[in-house]
Parts: structure tokens; sequence; C-alpha cells
């Protein structure tokens, strides 16, 4: 497993260096003032002034920062050295205070020393693919939030991934659902951001069930405060999205799949 994690370490190493050329990921967009968080987040996460937020797989740092700009005093995490070296540097730059923190997810605990003290743990779109084990992650989430604090969510529905995106027309239903150890294997190819961009990195991801996501919450204690689910997604995620008048993207035609998820679960006071 080790040596799967270190390849996505190495492949997100080379994202973070197209992501931030030029306006691939709205890095000049966030510059000049804007957000990069979503109207669904923005509205279900709610007033963050004065509160603590731990942003687990960060990236880069832009929506850390997005969510420091609304108020929040914020830590971002990520396993990328090159993405957190930009992070700090685009803080700095900004002038939007931030902490980010090198770190495995797994290993975080060792490196991060803030045993219940993040009103709110986030974290958002692809982000539970790269995670081998759910288990460690809900108990990380746990351990770092207040009594009375709540973890957040949004990210694209397990479900998605079952229908096809238009590279993988015409065949359908390769990719399972339930939960593998295994995981799955891509072989390096384009960015998803940028297609220009060629990986040469391979890429080991894993498939997580909505029960497995509720489940690792609810081990630790986490009381669920609601699971919404949407027939849109920040991405085109299937075959046929096109973008909406909100700024996501999903099909104008019936059926309307579950493209995306969104969940809240909070820590007993």
């Amino acid at each position: 497993m080790r040596a799967e994690l270190e390849e996505n370490r190495r492949r997100w190493n080379e994202a973070t260096q197209f992501h931030t050329r030029g306006n691939v990921y709205g890095v000049e967009d966030f510059r000049a003032g804007e957000c990069s968080l979503h109207p669904v987040e923005v509205e279900e996460v709610g007033n963050v002034e004065q509160q603590r937020l731990l942003h687990l797989q960060c990236h880069f740092g832009l929506d850390t920062l997005s969510w420091a700009r609304r108020g929040a005093q914020v830590t971002g995490v990520d396993f990328s050295p090159d993405a957190i070296s930009y992070a700090r540097r685009l803080s700095d730059e900004t002038q939007v205070p931030a902490d980010f923190v090198c770190s495995d997810l797994y290993e975080l605990q060792g490196t991060l020393d803030a045993k219940g003290s993040f009103d709110i743990v986030f974290t958002s779109y692809g982000v539970l693919c790269w995670l081998p084990d759910l288990a460690p992650w809900g108990k990380l989430i746990a351990h770092y939030l207040k009594p009375g604090g709540f973890f957040y969510i949004v990210e694209a529905h397990p479900t998605a991934r079952l229908f096809p995106m238009e590279e993988d027309m015409p065949k359908a239903g390769t990719f399972p659902y339930f939960y593998d150890p295994v995981g799955l294997h891509f072989p390096a190819g384009a960015d998803y951001a940028d297609p220009t961009a060629q990986h040469t990195a391979e890429e080991h991801v894993w498939q997580h069930s909505l029960g497995d996501i509720v489940n690792a919450l609810a081990a630790q204690g986490l009381h669920v405060d609601f699971l919404h689910e949407f027939p849109f997604c920040a991405w085109p995620v299937v075959a046929g999205s096109e973008p909406l008048e909100h700024g996501y993207y999903g099909r104008r035609e019936d059926p309307q799949l579950p493209l995306l998820f969104s969940l809240k679960a909070t820590k007993p006071a």
C-alpha cells in the first residue's frame, strides 16, 4: 500500500505544477478576490467567522484560503510537498492568513498536535477515492473535532462512476460500487484539469460506498445531521453533463442521476 500512496503523492506533485499555471484552477481569479468555493458548501457550512477550520486533503489551498477570507481560522493539510509549498506562497502573496501542514492523512496525528481543537473539519470534491481505508479517516475527524464541532463533506456521489463519462463511451458499468481493498489502477495520462498536461505518475484509487462513508463516522460516535444528494456535480462526472446556471454540471434530460452528496456530522458535546 505504501508504494501506491507514494505514486499518488508523485502524481499530486505533478498536478500542482499543472494546476498553478495561469488560471487553469482559478488561481488568478482568487488573486483578483474571487472565492473558489461552490454554492452548496457555502450555504450548508454557513457562517465561519472566528471558527477554527481544519481542511483535509486541501491540494494547494484555494478552498482553504477562501474559507479564511470568509473569516475562518484555517489549517490546511495535504500529502503533496509541492502543493503545501505553493499554498504557503499563495497565502503570503494574497495576505490571507492560514496554516498549512504537509502530511499523509494517516500520519497526521504525529505531525499536528491539536486534539479536540477544531470547530469544523472540512473536505470536498474528489478526495475520498485517494484513501485506501476510511476507518482511520473517521477516527482522525473525531480526534480533531471539538465537542459540539462538526464535520462536513461535499463529494462526487459514490454511484456516479457506475455511469460512463464521455471518455468512457460507449462502454458502461465498468466501475464497481462496493469497496475493494485492492483498489483500481490507472496508467499515467492527461491531467483532469488541463488535458494538455501529461502525467508521468500513475494513479491508484479506491471506491467507497455511501454506507462505508456514513459508517466510518458513526463508528466514532459522530451524529449525522443530514445527508443530501444532488443531480449535479462540480465537474462533468457523467456523459451528457452540461454546465448549469449555478456553476455545476448535470444532465438536463431525464433520468436525473445522483451525482453529488453532502454530509454533516456533529461530535456530541
